[in-house]
């Protein structure tokens, strides 16, 4: 092991140490959450409640489903290259992997059947290619496709978020000059989206985004990383003007799936998977970001000692639902 990564190692462990004190006299004290482990599963990302089975997609083969009542995972579709995206609408679940997109059939205590590719051309996303998955309130189909590497040029519908009907017809942009989109949500049928930033360009820069969505509009990728130019395309010029995030996390906290809250008035809790390039980590954790009417205002600490927090979901109760990654844990809040 050479010695930048060593350094790397042990500032991890001494912040996510600090972060396991530091819970219970500001997270579980601040916000009144107990925690709990609702299941196991393998490299837990996209998490889709659904009635009262929550399905779970990974980073491995397999789409998982488990009682909200609680019980063990179960595993109900498998073969999928990184089946990270799922979303449920109408009795049907549809599952985002990395060169497709599959609709099933749901049954009775979460049994699939009917299994069908609606699209089989996604785009190839390179190191970006988990993607995330959702049900806008046009009851239309929302992906992400990520742009193929840190700071280059994408192509075609690399870099792009798009939406289509459920049977895969009518794809449209929806939004191009995206980097890295692993999560978004809509309040009050306006779509907000995360966006990682760039790295290798210091421990402070560029920021991880929050996005709102103007449908067809570019957010700037590879030109600008919030409103930073980013490296190697300093003097390029834009194909089009840039829409700003409205709102800027700390650089490198992963920002990924984000979901708005009921139980929390509206605001919104956003996972930051955590960095892994930065001399001091950050990230880690579950943040609350609080609007004021409908503009993000502020971000703070909601939730520690999720491991590598990935999804945020809402359980019918208000509880909230933690997918993690690391640990292969679903998490679960009880305020």
């Amino acid at each position: 092991m050479d010695v930048s990564r060593a350094k790397f190692l042990s500032a991890r462990s001494r912040f996510l140490a600090l972060a396991s004190i530091t819970t219970l006299a500001f997270g579980f004290a601040l916000e009144t959450a107990r925690a709990e482990l609702l299941a196991r599963v393998p490299s837990a990302r996209e998490m889709a409640v659904c009635g009262d089975i929550l399905f779970v997609g990974t980073k491995g083969s397999s789409v998982y489903a488990v009682p909200l009542s609680g019980g063990r995972a179960r595993q109900v579709a498998s073969g999928f290259s990184a089946p990270n995206g799922v979303a449920c609408s109408g009795g049907r679940l549809f599952v985002a992997s990395r060169n497709r997109i599959t609709a099933f059939a749901i049954s009775r205590g979460g049994a699939l059947s009917g299994r069908r590719d609606i699209r089989r051309d996604l785009p190839d996303s390179g190191g970006h290619s988990l993607r995330y998955i959702g049900i806008g309130p046009d009851n239309r189909l929302y992906v992400s496709f990520g742009s193929p590497c840190n700071i280059c040029l994408p192509r075609g519908l690399q870099g792009t978020i798009v939406s289509m009907n459920q049977n895969g017809s009518d794809l449209r942009r929806v939004a191009w000059g995206v980097r890295n989109s692993v999560g978004f949500d809509w309040r009050g049928g306006v779509m907000f989206f995360t966006d990682n930033g760039a790295d290798r360009m210091g421990d402070d820069l560029p920021p991880d985004e929050l996005n709102q969505l103007r449908p067809g509009g570019f957010y700037g990728f590879p030109y600008f990383g919030g409103q930073i130019r980013l490296r190697g395309f300093e003097d390029a010029p834009p194909p089009a003007r840039q829409i700003p995030p409205v709102f800027n996390f700390q650089a490198h906290v992963a920002a990924l799936g984000i979901h708005f809250f009921r139980s929390l008035g509206g605001d919104a809790l956003v996972a930051q998977h955590g960095s892994w390039d930065r001399s001091v980590p950050v990230g880690y954790q579950v943040v609350r970001v609080r609007f004021r009417g409908n503009r993000p205002v502020s971000a703070t600490s909601f939730l520690r000692r999720v491991g590598r927090p990935v999804d945020v979901k809402e359980a019918p109760d208000g509880s909230v639902l933690v997918s993690d990654d690391a640990g292969g844990a679903i998490h679960i809040f009880r305020r």
